[in-house]
């Protein structure tokens, strides 16, 4: 009798305490599911590439490509990043609202071109502050560069040579620069590309003059 009434009392021991697990599990879980949705809507938006600081010229953006070598490769500490005041403008709410940028110096038509169908859009405006360092100056005008390059009047094999090396140049700082852990260590990996950057930054200049003595030629000669 007594040991039916100890495992009777056994018995009701285990079944609290195992109500009480999971009382608790089911606490930590809606914890758990508050605080992702907490983290989620704290979650800061992500901007997307920003292109206010490329070259507006095949020689300029081959000049500027100079200096920052040139900066990256001394002892000199580097220099502070752009900055950039940029305005968000959101047109509509909700998941089908969609964003445009400019700069917050420059006048801009905040209707884009939209058809009369967003003429009553909810607008909003954000600031952002946007910081491009050397580094990543650097590797974005390299990759731009068969780009601003199509935009002169270079002749096809020219402009090949600028496509073929950029391309090459730009995949070996890509990952260079993905293996560094800081601004250091990816300095570092940019100097020890040195070879590399100087038969570049070369060759880019010799094609940056080309377009500038044709530049030159095409504005000295007579209008027909």
């Amino acid at each position: 009798m007594q040991s039916r009434q100890i495992l009777k009392q056994f018995y009701c021991g285990v079944a609290v305490l195992s109500a009480v697990v999971t009382l608790l599990a089911g606490c930590n879980q809606t914890g758990a599911e508050k605080s992702g949705a907490e983290s989620k809507t704290a979650r800061v938006k992500k901007l997307p590439k920003m292109k206010f600081h490329r070259p507006d010229s095949f020689p300029t953006a081959v000049a500027r490509l100079g200096e920052i070598h040139q900066v990256i490769i001394s002892d000199s500490p580097l220099p502070e990043p752009k900055k950039f005041q940029v305005v968000e403008v959101i047109h509509g709410s909700g998941p089908g609202a969609h964003s445009h940028y400019h700069l917050a110096s420059a006048p801009v038509d905040h209707s884009h071109g939209h058809s009369d169908d967003h003429a009553d859009e909810e607008s909003n405006e954000k600031n952002h502050e946007v910081k491009v360092d050397v580094i990543t100056e650097m590797a974005d005008i390299v990759k731009w560069l068969p780009d601003i390059a199509a935009d002169t009047d270079m002749n096809k094999d020219s402009w090949s040579s600028v496509k073929t090396e950029s391309e090459s140049l730009h995949s070996k700082l890509d990952e260079a620069l993905s293996n560094a852990a800081d601004q250091q260590a990816q300095r570092k990996a940019i100097q020890g590309m040195e070879k590399e950057l100087s038969a570049f930054t070369g060759a880019m200049d010799v094609i940056a003059k080309e377009v500038s003595n044709s530049d030159q030629k095409n504005q000295g000669s007579p209008e027909e």
